[in-house]
């Protein structure tokens, strides 16, 4: 385990770019603790306490320092990191997800046109069967309607 964090730490090292990238950060950490030193000078000057030295002036706390701004710095980058990582997860998620819903689709689709044109025979015949018993059923009601006495329509009440 050890040796694969080494082996990993020295093959990010061996390449120039993450190098750069890596000192750079040692740089910005470096320069944020000595911006933290002069604010912390500057209020030691305020309380009128400028002889007063302070912990980072001991060479072994200002590494320390240093490391620590290092540390969170890293730290940083590797939450910005995993929150990309994990955003672009999502995102090719729900891509996947919108590709099965139109594939889906699609396939509903074809299905529905497949069972549209299978029963269109049978759509067609019972349209002509309808056409050729309609003309009967006119003339039968016509002859009972004239037959017996004129009814008034049934009351269909109203529905909501």
């Amino acid at each position: 385990m050890a040796f694969d964090i080494v082996s990993r730490s020295w093959k990010i090292l061996e390449n120039e770019l993450t190098r750069k990238k890596c000192l750079d950060v040692y740089e910005e950490a470096k320069g944020r603790t000595d911006h933290m030193i002069a604010e912390k000078r500057k209020k030691l000057k305020k309380e009128g306490r400028p002889t007063e030295p302070i912990p980072e002036d001991d060479p072994a706390k200002y590494k320390h320092a240093i490391y620590v701004m290092v540390m969170k710095l890293f730290a940083d980058m590797e939450r910005r990191r995993q929150k990309l990582d994990q955003r672009d997860q999502e995102e090719r998620k729900r891509k996947r997800e919108t590709e099965i819903e139109e594939e889906e689709r699609v396939k509903a689709d074809r299905e529905w046109q497949q069972n549209f044109e299978e029963s269109r025979q049978s759509r067609v015949n019972s349209w002509h069967d309808f056409q050729s018993g309609a003309g009967k059923s006119k003339k039968t009601k016509k002859q009972k309607h004239m037959t017996g006495m004129m009814v008034p329509p049934k009351f269909k009440p109203e529905t909501r």
